[in-house]
């Protein structure tokens, strides 16, 4: 995990389609892509796409992925 400027950095990030939603696996938790948010230099967007998520520290830290 790495922090830049109010966004939190996740490596390793899968993303996943269930019940017409899209989902991913960070740090071993299933949470929704929050693709309204994600930091303007992060491209996960699509079911099956692997990477970098980049979200705001505050909704990371909602969902318990931030230590």
């Amino acid at each position: 995990m790495e922090e830049r400027v109010g966004y939190l950095w996740f490596d390793g990030v899968r993303v996943f389609a269930e019940d017409m939603r899209l989902l991913c696996v960070v740090a071993g938790r299933v949470v929704p892509l929050p693709v309204a948010i994600l930091h303007p230099d992060c491209r996960l967007a699509a079911d099956g796409d692997v990477g970098r998520l980049g979200v705001p520290r505050r909704w990371a830290e909602e969902r318990g992925l931030r230590a």
